[in-house]
């Protein structure tokens, strides 16, 4: 009989590296754990590159929106402007005036937000919005794995008949207590295992 003992280990666990598709050339790649420029010497970033094609994402993605408030320069009268999203920061921004219909370049003041996560059903990673590179559909869910570790846990989670649960002050937060129904039921224990074997090749 095959036993799995909850390490309490959470989702963070496996954050050290995570493997992505490449936004530029789609060859697989590897999100890393790197020690961040700072006075503690204790943070750490996540940095991607492409050993492919070398493309490099080690910042976020933001977007830019131009908002506010302004004074017509025709007609004094107050009114508010916004604009569209930018993906570079803009400098000046064109108003125009919903009184008079006025229209000047002005400084505007920038909303600065990351860029919304893309909704296409793929799971991707949390930081840089980057394709996860283990995923595969499953019965209408998609079942995916941040790397080979993760993916050796989870497996042997699946394998075991007997899942003892280990709640010394994890609560409700392991990865194992939050994984969906469909990982948990034993009718796609087979078809996940075969898929998690593929994955190790």
């Amino acid at each position: 009989m095959e036993r799995f003992q909850d390490e309490n280990k959470w989702l963070g666990h496996f954050y050290n590296e995570i493997f992505v598709k490449c936004p530029k050339c789609e060859s697989k790649g590897v999100l890393k754990e790197v020690p961040k420029n700072c006075e503690c010497g204790k943070c750490i970033t996540m940095t991607f590159e492409c050993k492919s094609c070398f493309y490099k994402v080690d910042e976020p993605v933001y977007q830019y929106k131009a908002l506010g408030k302004h004074y017509c320069g025709n007609c004094y009268e107050k009114f508010e402007y916004e604009s569209p999203i930018f993906k570079e920061r803009p400098e000046m921004y064109q108003v125009k005036c919903p009184h008079c219909s006025f229209s000047g370049e002005i400084k505007p003041t920038i909303l600065r937000t990351r860029k919304e996560p893309q909704k296409d059903g793929l799971v991707r990673e949390p930081w840089y919005n980057l394709q996860l590179w283990f995923q595969k559909e499953v019965r209408g869910n998609v079942f995916w794995v941040y790397n080979q570790e993760h993916l050796v846990y989870l497996e042997k989670y699946i394998k075991a008949d007997l899942r003892e649960r280990n709640n010394n002050g994890s609560g409700n937060r392991t990865m194992v207590s939050r994984l969906p129904k469909f990982i948990k039921e034993a009718k796609n224990r087979e078809k996940l295992l075969k898929i998690l074997e593929k994955w190790k090749e």
